[in-house]
């Protein structure tokens, strides 16, 4: 009998809420470090969101390109005070980058 897959979730790997953000006006003046603080329930979301991530990450053959240039990406959405993690891929570095 053949097995069936398993049928996985689509979008992010899970979501943490922040506790607050610095400066506070971050939406409006977009500035260049913003620190994020979150609780330890809400960081340990975040670990175990970011593990299995790159566990599937890690599934992946690093030996071709697409195995290579697959990513996680943080998303922030600053209105809501929550950060996701998702599946991404990496941009191509253009010559004029590469040094």
């Amino acid at each position: 009998m053949a097995k069936t897959p398993i049928r996985q979730k689509e979008g992010t790997f899970g979501t943490a809420a922040v506790n607050h953000m610095t400066p506070a006006n971050f939406v409006e003046t977009a500035p260049t470090t913003v620190n994020i603080v979150l609780s330890f329930e809400e960081a340990l979301k975040l670990h175990l969101s970011l593990g299995q991530a790159l566990a599937r990450l890690n599934s992946y053959d690093r030996t071709t390109k697409a195995g290579r240039s697959a990513a996680v990406s943080l998303g922030l959405y600053p209105e809501k005070g929550r950060i996701f993690v998702t599946e991404s891929k990496l941009k191509e570095r253009s010559e004029s980058t590469e040094s």
